[in-house]
């Protein structure tokens, strides 16, 4: 069974987002466990001013007031913020034991600023008596902070063992992604080589999606060709010949258009070499891919041939310069990235090129023999190139 290339695209999206989920989600326990961690800190808070207040001493007692004051107020906040909700608390509910100790630790917290608040407050004769209290409500508030700490403590290594697993699963399942679609990526490559390539044994190429064998199929059925007469085709490669070019160049130019008129002509580089390597069979096999892929980018008014010389002509219907630049260096591309099936395997060519806008004073036939000059110039820079002719200027790039 053929697959999809839209299917696996399709996979592919929503792989990527799960796996954007999830490194959200492993975001979300991060978070949390920050959170955490901040709660831990203001239980350590609390029991640093714990100390403090219990050590307070009342030489000037105007400022020892002030002092403890201020140590009461961040013991307080301190109080509030070990108690805070972290992400996850609005999405879980909490649990009775961390209700319990939370409510026992507002509690213990609150009667031992009390009774540090009448302690600060009483007479010299019962402060005494008072810090002794104090230090008895201490005790139980420093047990409530351990009892809280060792509950964060507890949901800290819960979090973290959760991230674990969480980026193990992210491991694993990206390694998946990774190896599932390098691999199906890798049908799809293939299956464009294959489209892309010639089988001078007329071997059915073996593709593995759906849209490529729908191409292969489109590539091998023969244009519908509109000069059905055998001495306006050039028989090898199917396409017209000179004759033919002028005939289907002169029947469309009278079409209503305002689009210019853009030769490009473009030759194999090193033809001689590839066609005394070649057979005959196989140099027929290669011009009718050529041509082709150049029919991948014709247009209605457009017009395709093979001449003579074995060059190719693309008479073009464009509405701007850069348009029809752009179609030719496709082409160009493309049979530089196609592989050509032969008897001796598969090798690879490339094209010289060269494009320029036809004058509407000037015959097809000159403006193709211009061409040709720029295509000698395109060969001269290295071949697998499209040269231009400069705009008002009689020289060549």
């Amino acid at each position: 069974m053929l697959l999809s290339i839209r299917k696996i695209f399709f996979n592919l999206k929503l792989s990527f987002f799960l796996l954007s989920v999830g490194i959200a989600l492993l975001g979300l326990e991060l978070v949390n466990i920050t959170h955490y961690s901040q709660r831990l800190d203001a239980l350590k808070t609390q029991h640093t001013l714990i100390d403090t207040i219990t050590s307070q001493k009342f030489t000037d007692k105007h400022m020892a007031t002030i002092t403890l004051n201020g140590n009461l107020a961040q013991l307080s906040l301190a109080v509030k913020l070990s108690d805070n909700d972290t992400l996850l608390d609005s999405f879980i509910p909490t649990t009775q034991k961390q209700q319990a100790l939370s409510d026992a630790l507002k509690s213990s917290s609150s009667t031992f600023k009390d009774a540090a608040l009448f302690w600060s407050e009483s007479t010299p004769r019962g402060q005494k008596t008072m810090h002794e209290q104090m230090i008895s409500k201490r005790n139980t508030y420093l047990a409530d902070i351990s009892a809280m700490i060792d509950y964060e403590i507890q949901m800290i290594n819960t979090s973290i063992e959760l991230a674990k697993k969480t980026v193990m699963i992210l491991i694993v399942f990206g390694l998946l992604i990774f190896l599932l679609y390098t691999y199906r990526l890798n049908q799809i490559y293939r299956d464009i080589n294959r489209a892309c390539s010639v089988d001078t044994d007329g071997t059915k190429p073996e593709v593995a999606t759906q849209e490529m064998d729908f191409i292969v199929k489109r590539l091998a059925r023969k244009a519908p060709i509109v000069n059905t007469a055998q001495s306006l085709l050039n028989p090898q490669s199917g396409l017209n010949n000179e004759k033919g070019m002028l005939t289907l160049f002169n029947a469309k130019k009278g079409t209503k258009s305002s689009n210019s008129i853009f030769v490009a002509l473009f030759e194999i580089d090193g033809h001689a070499n590839v066609s005394n390597a070649l057979s005959k069979e196989e140099m027929g096999s290669m011009y009718k891919k050529i041509g082709d892929i150049i029919t991948l980018y014709e247009q209605p008014l457009d017009v395709i041939a093979h001449l003579d010389n074995n060059q190719f002509v693309f008479i073009m219907s464009r509405n701007s310069k850069d348009s029809a630049l752009s179609d030719a260096e496709k082409i160009v591309h493309s049979v530089h990235d196609s592989s050509f099936n032969t008897a001796k395997g598969a090798i690879k060519i490339t094209l010289s090129g060269g494009i320029l806008l036809k004058a509407p004073a000037s015959t097809l036939e000159s403006a193709i023999a211009d061409a040709d000059k720029v295509v000698a110039k395109s060969k001269e820079s290295g071949g697998n190139r499209i040269a231009q002719l400069r705009e008002k200027a009689d020289q060549y790039r």
